[in-house]
C-alpha cells in the first residue's frame, strides 16, 4: 500500500475491500489482527501525503464536469 497509495488515492480503498473480505469470510482471529496491524502501518505511512494530494487536486479543478450525451 505505501507504494500504491501515492500512485492513486483510490488504491487505498483496497484496504477496505480486504477488511470486508476478512470479516465476511470469518477468517481465524490471528488473520484479521495481522491485517489490521499491517493496514495501520500502511495508512500511517500515507498520512503525510494527504496534504500534498489535496493540493494537487486544485491542478485539475479547472476541468469541466463530464457531459452525458443524449442517447
Amino acid at each position: 500500500m505505501p507504494l500504491a497509495g501515492p500512485m492513486h488515492d483510490l488504491a487505498v480503498l483496497a484496504l477496505v475491500a480486504h477488511g470486508v473480505t476478512l470479516l465476511v469470510s470469518r477468517a481465524p482471529r490471528p488473520v484479521p489482527r495481522a491485517w489490521a496491524v499491517t493496514a495501520a502501518a500502511a495508512v500511517t505511512g500515507l498520512v503525510p501525503l494527504v496534504p500534498r494530494s489535496a493540493a494537487q487536486a486544485e491542478q485539475v479543478a479547472w476541468s469541466a464536469v463530464p457531459v452525458r450525451l443524449p442517447s
